[in-house]
């Protein structure tokens, strides 16, 4: 990859082709695999090829548009980080569940059921959001182009920035994914819902998905704060559904409890951390 140092436009032009190839790439690949045209293991390989190709692509992406938002002071621009792969059994539950009651709602109409006629930049993110349902079976390839196309018009769009990085955080059970990579998305999914909350700290999901994150990456403590936070800010039906489904508060509990006995059963003798 280029270094962003150099600030060429050119650079950044051609990674922006490579992305639409590849993503392109993964659309076609959907489509043959769907009509028969392309059997499952030449499809897993392929597709797994292409995803570590467009992760690798999109982060010099964000990491070009940042360097030319610092060497201009007057204006910043939000990054996108996009990531492919399946859903993950744990996260599953609340993915589907507030695709579904998000999804449910047709094109331009408000939670509030009134129709507008122009949609915001925060309702097209929410029609992104029923592309979650799509995961499962066809990837997120749709899913991040709709956000990407979100947050190329308005970069610290909210609801964007917070899906974006759910989605990221439901993209850890890919196949082929090395241990290594997978922390290396769940660190960028936590920061995008971190990005999120800095612009707006009262969001729902973005609370809800930063305490279910911190469960999710081991540090149930984190979680159990985050998890208060979530609470004091008088969050929506839907994202506190998403936490009940899950039983978040039972989960953390049960994994703070482990520490607790684990710490308690390690040997006096022992010079690192407790397991």
């Amino acid at each position: 990859m280029t270094s962003p140092a150099s600030l060429d436009p050119d650079d950044l032009a051609n990674l922006e082709e490579e992305r639409d190839f590849l993503l392109r790439s993964l659309e076609d690949l959907e489509r043959e695999h769907d009509a028969g045209d392309l059997e499952d293991d030449d499809y897993a390989t392929l597709r797994d090829d292409y995803t570590v190709r467009a992760a690798e692509t999109l982060r010099a992406i964000d990491e070009h548009r940042l360097a030319f938002a610092d060497d201009r002071p007057t204006s910043s621009r939000g990054r996108t980080i996009v990531v492919f792969g399946a859903v993950v059994v744990f996260a599953v539950i609340a993915g589907l569940v507030i695709a579904a009651s998000i999804g449910s709602r047709d094109a331009g109409e408000t939670s509030s059921g009134g129709i507008t006629v122009r949609k915001s930049p925060s309702q097209r993110a929410q029609l992104c959001v029923a592309k979650l349902q799509e995961l499962q079976t066809k990837g997120p390839a749709k899913a991040i182009a709709c956000y990407k196309a979100v947050l190329d018009d308005d970069p610290k769009n909210v609801v964007a920035l917070s899906w974006l990085g759910w989605t990221l955080e439901l993209s850890t059970g890919l196949n082929g994914i090395a241990d290594a990579q997978v922390a290396e998305l769940q660190s960028s999914a936590s920061d995008l819902v971190d990005r999120a909350l800095e612009v707006n700290p009262d969001y729902s999901y973005a609370l809800a998905f930063r305490a279910i994150m911190a469960y999710r990456h081991g540090d149930p403590a984190a979680a159990k704060k985050y998890l208060a936070d979530f609470r004091a800010h008088q969050p929506s039906a839907d994202a506190v559904q998403v936490i009940a489904q899950m039983d978040l508060d039972k989960n953390i509990a049960a994994a703070l409890a482990s520490t607790t006995t684990t710490t308690s059963t390690t040997p006096s003798t022992t010079t690192g951390p407790p397991g």
